[in-house]
């Protein structure tokens, strides 16, 4: 009974963590993380139970603070606001039950429930235009009151209507690499703590390597991004096509993450790889131009050692976790 009774109180205690990250800005990315480590000491399967009362009890509050939806309108809107902690929910309990897997195949694998939500999502709205139309206006005077005022200072005359839509659209395009950032930093985390006991964690991340072949998913990825500047294509196409392209370049920026920490590691062997990423994270998030830097450097490194052994030179071994 003691036993149970210190688990309930560390699960209610990363619940509250969870709850708590899930209402700072974008560190709700995140907010699963917390719940995944109820793992490392109770087991996969009462990890995964936690994770699904998180997002139940996420839900629940979501429904506390906005009532009862009482229209299409507020419901659609409880939905796409219930999108992304559904995602990062059910991505946690794919990532917990797929241990021991391929990384590239557990990652790809933990944005399927994200697709068929999307894709359901999409559908619906396909159905009734005038909902989507009721929705989008609601997020374009929402945009206009938040942004209008300063845009106007700043290009007088403005449409606000065009900004909003343009705004939308890069939202969506972004949706699935971003939520695919958040489940892998989640994820790391959880992985980081879970082998923190065991001497070869960190050569095992610097020796992080995809099958040389998984590449042709990023190139094709990108070719087709850039077929579709030239040729005419209908708009959820062309988003899902940026989708597929921003997911593919945040898996070869985890394999660049892993040739710059097997660099580091050459001169400081002591250096752990969460460090090198909360400091790339910070100086991404600090130093005007960094992150654009960063944005570009650790999927093009990541790429690159597809084609060259860039780690050949600090004595490090590979081996193919893709």
């Amino acid at each position: 009974m003691d036993d149970k009774l210190k688990a309930a109180g560390e699960g209610a205690l990363l619940l509250f963590l969870s709850a708590v990250m899930s209402n700072i800005g974008m560190v709700a990315l995140i907010s699963v993380a917390p719940l995944l480590l109820f793992a490392i000491r109770h087991g996969r399967k009462n990890a995964s139970y936690l994770v699904a009362f998180g997002f139940l009890l996420n839900a629940a509050l979501t429904l506390a603070a906005g009532g009862l939806p009482d229209d299409a309108v507020s419901s659609a809107f409880l939905a796409i606001n219930l999108f992304i902690p559904l995602s990062l929910s059910a991505a946690g309990i794919v990532w917990l039950a797929t241990g021991g897997r391929r990384l590239i195949g557990r990652l790809l694998a933990t944005l399927v429930p994200s697709v068929v939500l999307m894709v359901a999502m999409a559908a619906f709205f396909y159905t009734d235009r005038a909902l989507l139309d009721a929705v989008f206006s609601a997020y374009e005077d929402a945009f206009a009151a938040m942004l209008g005022p300063v845009l106007g200072m700043i290009i007088p005359g403005i449409d606000i209507g065009i900004v909003a839509y343009i705004a939308v659209i890069m939202l969506l395009s972004l949706a699935f690499p971003v939520l695919l950032c958040g489940i892998c930093a989640s994820c790391f985390i959880f992985e980081t703590a879970l082998h923190s006991r065991e001497s070869d964690w960190e050569e095992r991340v610097a020796r992080l390597e995809y099958s040389p072949d998984a590449v042709w998913g990023f190139i094709i990825s990108w070719a087709l991004v850039l077929l579709l500047r030239f040729v005419s294509a209908p708009l959820p196409l062309e988003i899902a096509v940026l989708n597929v392209a921003g997911v593919w370049t945040v898996i070869y920026a985890i394999e660049g993450f892993s040739v710059v920490f097997a660099r580091i590691r050459r001169h400081s062997r002591a250096i752990r790889s969460m460090t090198v990423l909360i400091v790339i994270l910070i100086l991404g998030t600090l130093i005007p131009g960094i992150n654009f830097i960063i944005l570009i450097g650790l999927p093009l490194l990541g790429v690159l050692e597809s084609f060259f052994n860039l780690k050949k030179t600090g004595g490090i071994d590979h081996e193919d976790h893709s």
